[in-house]
């Protein structure tokens, strides 16, 4: 953006008189600032103005800066989706008392009657589609909320994507899709995401699933899965979901999350020769049928394995870390759930007495 104007007569007036903006000007109408043309300069955004994606194919190939306090809707048609593209980046740094919000064109709570309606429409899940970095790195989302995204195929709201490395801290995710009990992806995406991307001090709550993570990624015990001021309030498949393409690689990777399971999908999962998984105290693993995990250099891979509150489990055991299949009271866990985990090193199935409901 070159200039930023403030004048929405001066915008009628040169319509009226048949000129046509800048390609890199957006149209200002009062307080709301339609973006239709990609981001090709570096652009700053801000909170006086309310900002309306309306470009269905918008990139942004430069820096954007979204100054603490702004809000960005997207058009759920016309603009449902922000991608990065080249050496596009996005700064979006808000504060504690000045968070930076992206949400629905319906979304009245915040920057007010935006499509013009009253109370006729509200906002939902799945009212817009994705901000994805698209294997650019160095976008920052801190003190962000993200709101009634998830509307296409893969139905999250922020996707660290393909090998990308990004900080999301201190942002909360909610009323947001994420995958059902079909798929993988959770509302913040990082299963294709660099290991060294960054995800701490997040709130999620009111999401179909929550967060979705490679497996070489490290993740503490900061992140919040329920609704803080309503601690009933919490995801439909309340977990952590593993993307178990690729196998544990890393020298150390450490998984601190206590509050709910990390999930696997895979019936072949290994933690790879000179890798190691390293469990804090209360951490809980849950498989999905016919899932292994399988140790190449042995138990010594799997650091902490008999920890404190430590467990391998079944997805459908809600007794450990809460109902992560989404289905209430609907299933029950069984021998035989799941595979198990293999030594590779002493050639066996182990069967320590913290794991539960396997074929062994």
């Amino acid at each position: 953006m070159k200039n930023r104007f403030v004048y929405p007569i001066l915008v009628i007036a040169l319509a009226a008189a048949g000129c046509e903006k800048d390609q890199n000007e957006p149209l200002i109408t009062g307080n709301v600032v339609i973006i239709e043309d990609d981001i090709t300069e570096p652009s700053t955004w801000y909170a006086d103005s309310v900002y309306l994606i309306k470009a269905y194919d918008f990139y942004v190939e430069n820096t954007l800066t979204i100054q603490p306090g702004t809000v960005i809707k997207f058009h759920p048609s016309d603009g449902p989706y922000m991608v990065l593209s080249g050496s596009g980046t996005i700064v979006a740094n808000g504060s504690a008392s000045l968070p930076i919000v992206f949400t629905s064109f319906k979304d009245d709570e915040h920057g007010g009657d935006t499509n013009g309606d009253k109370s006729v429409t509200a906002p939902a899940k799945k009212d817009w589609g994705y901000i994805s970095t698209n294997g650019a790195n160095g976008s920052s989302f801190k003190y962000c909320h993200f709101y009634y995204g998830g509307k296409f195929s893969y139905s999250y709201t922020l996707g660290i994507e393909s090998g990308s490395v990004a900080t999301v801290m201190n942002c909360t995710f909610a009323h947001n899709a994420g995958d059902d009990a079909s798929g993988w992806y959770g509302a913040l995406d990082c299963s294709s995401a660099d290991k060294a991307t960054q995800v701490k001090n997040n709130i999620f709550y009111d999401n179909v699933r929550p967060l979705s993570i490679m497996a070489d990624m490290n993740m503490d015990d900061s992140n919040i899965f329920h609704d803080p001021e309503h601690p009933e309030v919490i995801n439909s498949y309340n977990g952590i979901f593993v993307e178990t393409i690729n196998d544990v690689t890393a020298a150390t990777v450490m998984w601190g999350e206590t509050e709910v399971a990390f999930v696997i999908d895979d019936n072949d999962w290994w933690i790879v020769s000179g890798a190691s998984l390293r469990l804090a105290d209360n951490v809980v693993l849950k498989f999905r049928p016919d899932g292994a995990l399988c140790l190449s250099d042995g138990a010594a891979a799997l650091i902490n394995h008999d920890g404190a509150g430590v467990y391998f489990t079944s997805y459908k055991d809600d007794t450990k870390k809460g109902d992560t299949n989404g289905d209430g009271i609907s299933s029950t866990p069984n021998t035989g759930d799941w595979y198990g985990i293999w030594d590779d090193n002493a050639i066996i199935m182990l069967n320590w007495p913290n794991i539960l409901y396997d074929e062994y």
